[in-house]
C-alpha cells in the first residue's frame, strides 16, 4: 500500500515509464522569453477577471502552460511569444469549463460555442464589446483581434476554419457523453480508437497553434500547398502524435474524473486485459505516425524541387515542418514537466472538484437557457433538443 508521501513518486514513475515507450524525443528547446511570456499571460488573464484571487492564479501558474508555448515556438520572442502563450492559456481555461455538468449538456455547450463563434464574425474595425459578457468572452475578443490584426485574408480564413473545427468538437463530445448521437453505442466512449481520434484531432487544438508558425515566421503558405499532399497529411500525423501523447500523459487524471474521450481508455475497453497493454498499443501508434512524418519530411526537398518550387517556398516549408516537429516533441516535453498530469493535477480534479476558473462560462445560466429550447446544430444540421 502506498503511503501519502510515496504516491506522488509512484505516479511520477508511472508517467516516466509510459513516456519511455515513445521513440521520439521530449524537447527541451525553450524560447529564452518563456519566463516573460509566463508573467504576461497571468497579468492578461487577471485583467479580464479569469482569476478571482491569488490562489487561483497560483494554481494556474503551477501548470506551466508557458513552458508548452516556449517549446512550441522556441524561435519566437517578445510580443509574438506573449500572443502564443495567451492563446495556449485561453485554450486550457476554456477546456476546463466542460469538466463539470456543462460538458454533459449539449444544448448549453452549443450556446456557449455560438457565443464564441459570434466574436469571430465581428468586424475587426466596428465590432465591439457589448459589456457584461464575462471574462471568457471578453478575453477571447481581445485575443482574436490581436491574433488576426494585419494578417492576410488567406491566413485569417484558414485560422478561423481551424477554430470552428475546434469549437464544434466540444458540442460533439457533449453529445457522445449523453448518447445523443445517432447510430450504435449510446452514451459513453466512442466505440473505436479511430472514432475517438477523428474527434480528438479537432478538440486537441493543434491546428490553430500550427497556424501561428506562419506569421511568427514571416510567411504564408499558399492554399494549394497547405491543403495538398503531403503537408495536410503531415498535419494530421502531428494531431495524432499529440493526441496519443496527451492521452497517455493524462490517463490517470481522466480515469479519476471518468472522462472517456481518451484513446487509451477506449482501447482498454475494447480489448480488455491489462491497462498497460493499451498504453503500449497507443504509444506504438504514436511512434508509427512520427516515423512516417520524419520519413516524409526527408523527401520534401526533392518533391518541392520536382515541382519547381522557388527557394523561398523551400525555406517556408522547412520552417513549417519544424513547427510541426516542435509541437509534437514540445508537447511531450511539457507533459513530463507540468503539474496538470501528476499527482497534484489528478487530485485537483478528483471527487468532482473543478479548477477555480472552471465556472467562467456561467454554466448554470447556460443550462437553464438550454432546457426545452431548440437550437441550430453547430454543424448546420437540423435543430437539436
Amino acid at each position: 500500500m502506498h503511503t501519502q508521501t510515496s504516491r506522488p513518486h509512484a505516479r511520477r514513475r508511472a508517467l516516466l515509464r509510459r513516456a519511455a515507450l515513445f521513440d521520439f524525443p521530449a524537447s527541451a528547446d525553450l524560447s529564452p522569453d518563456t519566463e516573460a511570456a509566463r508573467q504576461h499571460t497571468i497579468r492578461w488573464l487577471s485583467r479580464y477577471g479569469v482569476f478571482q484571487d491569488h490562489a487561483s492564479a497560483a494554481e494556474y501558474d503551477a501548470l506551466r502552460f508557458d513552458v508548452l508555448t516556449g517549446l512550441f515556438y522556441p524561435r519566437a520572442s517578445g510580443a509574438e511569444l506573449d500572443l502564443g502563450n495567451d492563446l495556449v492559456g485561453w485554450y486550457f481555461v476554456f477546456d476546463d469549463q466542460f469538466d463539470g455538468e456543462l460538458g454533459h449538456r449539449p444544448e448549453a455547450v452549443a450556446r456557449l460555442v455560438a457565443d464564441v463563434i459570434r466574436i469571430t464574425e465581428e468586424d475587426e474595425t466596428h465590432g465591439g464589446a457589448r459589456g457584461g459578457e464575462g471574462p471568457l468572452l471578453e478575453s477571447f475578443r481581445d485575443l482574436w483581434r490581436r491574433i488576426n490584426s494585419g494578417r492576410p485574408p488567406v491566413w485569417r480564413d484558414r485560422f478561423r476554419h481551424h477554430w470552428l473545427e475546434y469549437l464544434h468538437s466540444y458540442h460533439r463530445e457533449a453529445l457522445e457523453r449523453t448518447g445523443d448521437l445517432p447510430g450504435p453505442g449510446g452514451a459513453g466512449a466512442p466505440r473505436s480508437v479511430e472514432a475517438v481520434l477523428a474527434l480528438r484531432r479537432h478538440s486537441i487544438g493543434v491546428q490553430p497553434c500550427l497556424d501561428l508558425n506562419e506569421p511568427f515566421g514571416g510567411y504564408t503558405l499558399p492554399p494549394a500547398l497547405h491543403g495538398g499532399f503531403p503537408l495536410a497529411r503531415m498535419r494530421e500525423a502531428t494531431d495524432d502524435v499529440v493526441v496519443f501523447t496527451n492521452d497517455i500523459a493524462s490517463l490517470d487524471k481522466e480515469l479519476a474524473v471518468g472522462d472517456v474521450h481518451n484513446s487509451v481508455i477506449v482501447q482498454w475497453q475494447r480489448t480488455g486485459g491489462d491497462l498497460e497493454d493499451a498504453v503500449r498499443h497507443i504509444a506504438g501508434l504514436a511512434n508509427a505516425r512520427y516515423r512516417w512524418f520524419e520519413e516524409t519530411a526527408a523527401r520534401l526537398p526533392a518533391l518541392l524541387a520536382e515541382a519547381g518550387a522557388a527557394p523561398d517556398t523551400h525555406a517556408a516549408v522547412a520552417r513549417y515542418v519544424d513547427g510541426m516537429r516542435h509541437v509534437m516533441t514540445g508537447n511531450l516535453g511539457w507533459s513530463l514537466r507540468t503539474a496538470r498530469y501528476d499527482e497534484r493535477g489528478t487530485e485537483a480534479v478528483s471527487d468532482g472538484r473543478q479548477r477555480p476558473w472552471a465556472q467562467l462560462a456561467g454554466a448554470e445560466e447556460l443550462i437553464r437557457a438550454g432546457r426545452d429550447a431548440s437550437l441550430p446544430s453547430p454543424t448546420g444540421g437540423p435543430p437539436h433538443r
